[in-house]
């Protein structure tokens, strides 16, 4: 049995986007046995790979300690491949037998999922989610086949990537008096709730879905985006959740650049329809970043341009589509 060593990034939506690489091993070395090595924030996502033969959780220390923490979990064995999708300083003095690790290149225009795939030396592969019987059976249960289910995420973890909570919510309430027997389902962590409470008391309690007070790990609540029919959100992990299984996902941009990070489009390849869409402010990000005083540190947000108007647009061609008003 081949043994792997996979280190992936501690941000959910940068994971997620490494793991068309577990699908390739999946399908091309399935025999093999993959220890993963994640943050505590992502690492419900990983828990049901079905290769998995270690989940180790290693939590960020001063002094950049967890990669010592990390270090003596797996040193003193040979690892057929080491794919560290983080680039540390370990990953060289590991024995192995293949090596990949990362190095950032600058300018480089590819989306980042086809950079990670790259950088492992396989095709493109995009990325995915894998889940237990029972997250499928909870997620079922909630999210019954008969309905149709908007996924909308109104959080992220920067206020200038954040369209307004006020928007959002004139958003929600145009979609529940278009489609009134459609459900939202609402997503934020739960130190979020303050932000997206407006948008909770706004919408008729038989069209709402708030899994805030399921109290889901992330693993759950990916198994409900799967039974999703659309998701509307900011530029986020929840939104590369989305776009990993499968989900058609509308993503909303400003202060990033959709042609690296905008929801990947690989799962619609077989159909030649594109199902996933970016709709960002009127400037690009390169007229964005030059604007004075523009800053990633800023807590100014910089999606006042996006419109309700121009988001609803898109949201009601995209569910006609899907589920056409009566």
């Amino acid at each position: 049995m081949k043994k792997i060593l996979f280190i992936t990034c501690s941000r959910i939506g940068d994971a997620v986007l490494t793991t068309g690489i577990l699908d390739y091993i999946q399908r091309h070395i399935p025999s093999a046995g993959v220890t993963i090595a994640v943050d505590p924030l992502p690492a419900p996502l990983f828990r049901d790979y079905p290769l998995l033969d270690n989940l180790i959780i290693f939590a960020k220390q001063k002094r950049s300690r967890h990669w010592l923490t990390l270090w003596k979990q797996v040193k003193g064995q040979h690892w057929d491949w080491v794919i560290d999708l983080r680039g540390s300083v370990i990953s060289y003095a590991l024995r192995c037998g293949r090596r990949s690790v990362w190095h950032q290149k600058e300018n480089d225009q590819r989306h980042k999922v086809e950079q990670i795939s790259s950088l492992a030396g396989i095709p493109t592969t995009s990325p995915a989610l894998w889940f237990s019987q029972q997250r499928l059976e909870v997620a079922k249960t909630l999210l019954t086949e008969e309905t149709f289910h908007l996924a909308m995420a109104p959080a992220a973890n920067w206020v200038g990537k954040q369209w307004p909570i006020e928007r959002f919510t004139q958003t929600a309430q145009q979609f529940c008096q278009a489609y009134p027997n459609a459900k939202i389902v609402l997503i934020a962590a739960p130190h979020e709730r303050q932000v997206v409470q407006s948008l909770v008391e706004s919408l008729p309690a038989s069209q709402l879905i708030n899994l805030i007070d399921r109290d889901y790990d992330l693993g759950q609540t990916a198994a409900c985006l799967q039974r999703c029919q659309l998701f509307l959100g900011n530029d986020s992990g929840l939104m590369h959740m989305s776009a990993a299984v499968g989900t058609p996902t509308i993503g909303l941009f400003g202060p990033s650049r959709e042609e690296n990070y905008g929801p990947y489009n690989g799962h619609f390849s077989e159909t030649g329809k594109k199902a996933n869409t970016v709709i960002r402010i009127p400037q690009t990000y390169d007229q964005l970043k030059s604007t004075p005083g523009f800053s990633h540190q800023s807590q100014d947000c910089y999606m006042m341009g996006l419109t309700v108007d121009a988001v609803w647009q898109v949201l009601k061609q995209q569910s006609e589509q899907i589920y056409p008003s009566k």
